[in-house]
């Protein structure tokens, strides 16, 4: 473009020639006489504009082609202000960005062609892609492997880049620990937190899944690194209502946390921009199996998965979602759930009521599906809602408590997802509202070295809005308690609550005992019970059964052993048949170990199993590949495999035997004083082979959750104390 200055320049040298040839083309005027020549006759302003605007007419226009990058509106200026100001600026500047992903099996399903990296298919990688489009002239996306070199990109142009870490890890509960590990490896910018699929197959509690979020937070903040969460998908094995359901846990937590943090949270599993309800399908029992089937076309449903991951297809719309709410957040539906109550009827009994209002201008007819939630099952209900435009209508739903062991209550919190259905749109609405007229919140997660009894901090919260009276009830290994509590509004108390522990030196190595409680109040009463798995620490040279997972008799023990530099494990498989299976293994072993100090053993944090498998034959197993956190939370090094040995070997009489070593100087953070009771390990292992499973200790906890191991004394005198978990 020209200056206003050269542009008038231009115009009047063009203005001055266009009169020339005016006045060229005039015809001839009589001559004066010779005598008395008259002076030239200069044009006048008007002429000259109007010839200058004759001539501008005639020039083509100017064409400015319009610029697809960095070309934000205001309001997704201050979106992006909100949630990634430090990666904004950096990409203005045409900067190299990098994000580190954490994820889970929401990662894989993607394929590439040869030569290029899946994780480029993957939704992290369509994401990132449409952020390179979004900001730089030429460049684009590459993966970065730890400790490799950085892959080729699909395209080789040359330019600022957004690289890809991806960091593999199955739970929400190890994310800040591989963060604090690997993904500081490199130099990120950003963490992109793909966690709650594995979790919520594995029914890890809300209350873990706040407790590893709040760590992964600090962790990135403490590098001043910006967070994006993205929530997991829903599962649609048989029957798909419960398996919808199964992540949609996480996802609520996540949401809520995320919202609380100020950080972004996108819905991966959001089905209004997943699906479409296929035209002419009308009521719930043509609409939910269209769905289903259109749903299923996304998902990768090979029989040998336990996880169904998204196709290369899917994870393209996952990093659209993701791009979409970056930029201006989910789009609306037409219609809108708010003021939801979760009321106890009756014993085993819940009813849930909700307000659905039509936000739109034209009548709509809603569809409501309840999804199953583990421990609940929805009565039936009349699903269709016609709905005038701007109409709302209340809606009651009841369930029933088919097991109260299951009710995820570690918040005091119902969370109900809805599969909710209007027009061509759905979307799964997760309704998270407190228990009435009370709830029961377990507060106590895991605690060590108990000794002679042990108070699950149990708390009565009351939310009815008024005060509260309330009496209750428990019976543990045959002794009952009985009690009352009076709570003002938005009241609670912790019970006082002493459970007695084994005191006999004798006892089993692990037990699981039913805890009862119940509470009445305001003419409701209604049972919270739990199982607790208690088991005794152990010491160095004692044989302690494993349990086998059918419940059937087990033969096979474990013992351990140290000096002062090294750790010993035996393994006795009496009554173990191998034999290799297609893949040429005949057992598999994964061993937790967290070897924190022991102030910080008594802490939350993960460790990462060292897996081993080998033949039915004797000689030496193999050891996989180790994370640098495998030892506890805190632990950063590069373990080489090949330090710790495995061997299968027989006895003269036909026994089988699994010995493992590990050297003293990986577990470099533990003060290892042998004889010490309180020098502790946290300790887990399973065993599968012979067609049978074994452990050590089992809960719902994740198995890589410092708070699910047993604990081993590094004495051969230990201590009579417990590790109970509540479950």
């Amino acid at each position: 473009m020209f200056s206003n200055r050269k542009t008038f320049l231009h115009l009047g040298a063009l203005a001055l020639l266009g009169v020339t040839g005016l006045r060229a083309q005039a015809p001839a005027a009589p001559a004066p006489p010779v005598s008395a020549p008259a002076a030239e006759t200069l044009p006048e302003l008007p002429a000259l504009q109007a010839a200058a605007r004759a001539v501008e007419a005639k020039l083509p226009s100017a064409v400015v082609p319009p610029q697809t990058y960095f070309d934000l509106s205001p309001v997704q200026r201050d979106r992006w202000r909100k949630f990634l100001p430090q990666t904004l600026l950096k990409l203005t500047r045409r900067e190299r960005v990098q994000i580190v992903v954490l994820g889970d099996a929401i990662m894989d399903g993607a394929q590439a062609e040869p030569g290029v990296d899946p994780v480029l298919k993957s939704f992290a990688g369509v994401f990132a892609k449409k952020l390179a489009a979004q900001f730089y002239y030429t460049g684009g996306v590459r993966v970065v492997r730890p400790g490799g070199k950085l892959r080729a990109k699909e395209s080789m142009v040359i330019g600022p880049e957004i690289l890809i870490q991806p960091v593999y890890t199955s739970s929400i509960i190890s994310a800040a620990s591989a963060l604090s590990t690997v993904g500081f490896q490199g130099k990120p910018d950003v963490v992109l937190l793909a966690q709650g699929l594995e979790d919520g197959l594995a029914g890890v509690s809300a209350a873990d899944v706040m407790v590893a979020f709040r760590s992964l937070l600090d962790t990135a903040r403490g590098k001043n690194l910006e967070v994006i969460v993205a929530g997991p998908i829903p599962q649609a094995a048989d029957p798909e209502e419960a398996s919808l359901a199964l992540t949609r846990g996480p996802s609520s937590v996540l949401r809520e946390a995320s919202a609380k943090a100020e950080v972004l949270f996108s819905d991966l599993g959001d089905l209004s921009r997943l699906l479409e309800t296929p035209p002419g399908t009308k009521g719930a029992g043509q609409i939910f199996p269209a769905l289903m089937q259109e749903y299923q076309s996304l998902l990768n449903l090979l029989p040998s998965q336990r996880v169904m991951t998204p196709t290369t297809g899917m994870h393209a719309e996952m990093g659209r979602i993701l791009f979409q709410d970056l930029m201006q957040g989910a789009p609306s539906v037409p219609w809108q759930i708010s003021a939801a109550k979760a009321t106890l009827v009756g014993e085993g009994q819940l009813a849930l009521e909700f307000e659905v209002a039509n936000t739109r201008r034209d009548s709509l007819t809603v569809t409501l599906l309840p999804l199953v939630p583990a421990g609940l099952k929805p009565k039936d209900t009349n699903p269709e809602l016609p709905l005038e435009a701007g109409a709302k209508q209340t809606v009651k739903l009841n369930y029933t408590l088919t097991a109260t062991r299951d009710l995820p209550l570690t918040d005091g919190k119902m969370r109900l997802p809805i599969l909710v259905v209007a027009g061509k749109e759905s979307r799964i609405e997760d309704i998270v509202v407190p228990l009435r007229p009370f709830s029961m919140t377990w507060n106590a997660r895991t605690a060590f070295n108990q000794e002679a009894e042990y108070s699950p901090q149990l708390e009565i919260e009351n939310s009815m809005g008024s005060k509260l009276s309330a009496t209750w009830e428990s019976n543990w290994g045959g002794k009952a308690q009985t009690g009352k509590v009076e709570l003002d509004v938005s009241g609670s108390e912790v019970l006082k609550l002493a459970l007695p522990l084994p005191v006999d030196g004798k006892a089993p190595l692990r037990q699981v005992l039913p805890l009862k409680v119940a509470l009445s109040a305001n003419g409701v009463k209604q049972s919270f019970d739990r199982n607790l798995e208690i088991t005794r620490n152990m010491g160095l040279k004692e044989a302690v059964p494993l349990t086998a997972a059918d419940g059937q008799q087990s033969a096979v023990t474990l013992r351990a052993d140290a000096d002062s530099m090294k750790l010993f494990f035996t393994l006795d498989l009496t009554g173990v048949s191998l034999t290799d299976d297609s893949g040429g293994n005949a057992f598999e072993l994964l061993l937790n170990l967290d070897a924190r100090s022991y102030g910080e053993r008594l802490t939350p944090g993960a460790t990462a199993a060292l897996r081993i498998t080998g033949k039915a034959a004797d000689g030496a197993a193999v050891i996989d590949p180790i994370a640098p956190w495998a030892f506890g939370s805190g632990y950063a090094a590069v373990f080489e495999a090949k330090e710790i040995q495995a061997e299968l070997s027989s006895s003269a009489g036909g026994g089988r035997r699994l010995t493992i070593s590990l050297p003293k100087s990986y577990l470099y953070r533990h003060e290892w004083a042998l004889g010490n009771g309180n020098s502790e390990l946290g300790l887990n292992l399973r065993f599968n082979g012979g067609g049978r499973d074994y452990f050590l200790t089992r809960s719902r906890h994740h198995g890589d959750d410092a708070e699910s191991l047993s604990v081993l004394e590094l004495t051969d005198k230990p201590t009579q104390r417990w590790t109970v978990r509540v479950e």
